[in-house]
């Protein structure tokens, strides 16, 4: 019983498993073992390493510590009533922290550009937010919610808004995103919609 024990436990690790390690940007460290009968090798998994063209990225994850990120897009309001839709440049920046697992949380500012018929200023938004990006895909699916104040000229009224949208990653520390967003925001006593498409670049400072 004790030399079948042994012999099983002298077994080298399948092929099926490391394949699927590699497919995910490991390596192996593979040796021959010596005193048996027939010399095979016995392979030692390693980190994940490499970009994310590699599949590094997304083995690894988003990186933690602060980030930075600047977006331009297109917003347009829904026309509600006697008010037409009405579409315009829309600007954002945002800054927090970001998690290695995938959740960053945020301060934004939004220009959405549009003016409203009530309103003699462009609708502008500051809310406080979190982002999910789903590990282990290439490109990085995430949603995003936000809430805040809204800005309708000389009026402060509750804003949110809820987004979807992908991040490409150029290396460890930058990605492009893409995404579309839905903003509800009260103007003269009236629920308005503003859709909104972007593309922004996030710059991740990561922590020690």
């Amino acid at each position: 019983m004790h030399s079948v024990r042994s012999e099983r436990w002298r077994q080298p690790i399948r092929a099926r498993p490391a394949r699927a390690f590699l497919a995910f940007g490991g390596t192996l460290a593979c040796a021959s073992t010596a005193g048996s009968a027939r010399a095979e090798p016995a392979c030692l998994f390693a980190r994940p390493i490499g970009g994310w063209t590699s599949g590094g990225y997304a083995a690894g994850g988003p990186l933690g510590g602060v980030l930075v990120a600047v977006e331009a897009g297109w917003a347009t309001v829904l026309p509600a009533g006697r008010d037409p839709a009405r579409g315009s440049l829309a600007l954002g920046v945002r800054a927090g922290w970001q998690f290695a697992n995938g959740l960053a949380l945020h301060l934004r500012y939004d220009d959405l550009g549009v003016q409203p018929t009530s309103s003699s200023w462009p609708l502008q938004l500051a809310t406080a937010g979190l982002r999910y990006s789903i590990p282990f895909f290439v490109p990085l699916p995430f949603a995003e919610v936000d809430a805040g104040p809204a800005f309708v000229g000389g009026d402060v009224t509750f804003g949110a808004g809820a987004g979807l949208g992908v991040s490409v990653p150029l290396g460890r520390h930058v990605l492009v995103d893409a995404v579309a967003r839905d903003w509800l925001v009260s103007i003269a006593g009236e629920l308005r919609q503003t859709l909104t498409a972007s593309l922004g670049l996030t710059v991740t400072f990561a922590s020690p």
